[in-house]
């Protein structure tokens, strides 16, 4: 008895066939015969499967995507092992332009001037934001018209930025910082591919941000770095040295008053005009008095120079800072009064008013 004749299929047609079957089917046939193996390996089949794959990818990198002409197997595959890398090189850093949003940890007043939050996205899946570059030179390039965080009242400071974290002998970076904002911790989306950076405050993407909604890994409650992870680098931003500081903002039953430091400190005590250590002139007068006269002082005194010793006690204790450490200061337009010559005539009651240390704003690094 005679067995069937065998029916060959042309490599033109096989490989045809192929190209319409999703991987795990390609692999399949791969196991059918040699033919189908050796077909199975075409750049016609392995074209297409990276064309799938990379469809929705917010990043392949160039090398990759020129491997697909040589040998799409092998490119394939490579774009897969590379997803997995959540750093990016230097080059890969500088290559982006990176939309940029605040964190509703940012606090009120940074989240109603950002783009991202107060445009109206409700027709587009991609979110207007801030856009910046991060040069290799250290600075950073302003590719956006918005000029919500410009008009920051006396914002004229030039951001720099500087690797401070990386692996594989300074190849990959994990961690950048600019000035002296949170660092910047960058990762991977393991859904599009695409490169992030994070602190507690804020978000970067180098892809362009999906609007409010439409990408659930983006939503501040499963982005994964929050205040309690950078509390030591808050602090140093909110408080930093007293020395640093410049001005602060006074909350009193008017609002908001921007305030001198050095100003707030002469009121407060803390500071005196012949730059003798603080108290020391205090001293002086005190000794100069009897006991009696020294401690109707302590207690608010009703003598002049007594009544102004206890007042000035009182607010200082009746001055605090904020408790929160991811509060960002508010930006007040109010000028403080400049007469000097009676600090104490320049400020509202003291006695139940807080003040918080005013810094820059957390970043938007934008270069004016």
């Amino acid at each position: 008895m005679e067995s069937p004749p065998q029916m060959s299929i042309p490599d033109e047609s096989l490989t045809h066939c192929l190209s319409f079957l999703p991987l795990k089917d390609v692999l399949r046939c791969a196991q059918v015969c040699k033919q189908w193996l050796a077909r199975s390996k075409s750049n016609a089949i392995w074209g297409g499967l990276c064309d799938e794959l990379w469809r929705t990818k917010a990043y392949v990198p160039m090398y990759i995507r020129a491997m697909k002409l040589r040998n799409s197997n092998q490119a394939y595959f490579e774009s897969l092992r590379d997803s997995k890398r959540q750093h990016p090189t230097l080059e890969e850093l500088c290559e982006f332009e990176w939309c940029f949003r605040f964190k509703e940890s940012a606090g009120a007043h940074w989240i109603q001037i950002d783009p991202y939050w107060s445009l109206d996205h409700k027709d587009s899946k991609i979110a207007q934001t801030i856009i910046r570059r991060f040069m290799k030179d250290g600075t950073l390039k302003r590719l956006d018209n918005f000029d919500a965080l410009r008009n920051f009242s006396g914002s004229n400071y030039e951001f720099k930025w500087r690797t401070r974290d990386s692996e594989g002998e300074g190849k990959y970076i994990k961690r950048i910082q600019v000035n002296h904002f949170p660092s910047y911790i960058t990762s991977r989306h393991p859904r599009n591919w695409g490169f992030i950076m994070q602190s507690c405050w804020v978000l970067w993407t180098s892809f362009p941000m999906p609007a409010p909604g439409h990408d659930d890994l983006l939503v501040d409650q499963k982005l994964e770095v929050k205040v309690d992870d950078q509390m030591e680098e808050v602090d140093r931003y909110n408080y930093g040295d007293v020395g640093n500081l410049d001005r602060v903002i006074i909350e009193t039953p008017n609002g908001p008053v921007i305030v001198p430091f050095t100003q707030l400190a002469q009121h407060l005590n803390m500071l005196n005009d012949d730059g003798d250590d603080m108290g020391n002139e205090g001293e002086g007068e005190v000794s100069g008095r009897d006991d009696d006269e020294e401690g109707e002082g302590d207690e608010g005194g009703e003598g002049e120079e007594g009544e102004g010793e206890g007042e000035g006690k009182e607010r200082m204790e009746g001055v605090t800072t904020s408790s929160n450490p991811a509060s960002s200061p508010m930006e007040v337009e109010q000028d403080p009064t400049q007469d000097n010559t009676h600090p104490e005539d320049s400020f509202p009651d003291s006695r139940a008013m807080t003040f918080q240390l005013f810094q820059p704003p957390p970043p938007d690094p934008s270069n004016p």
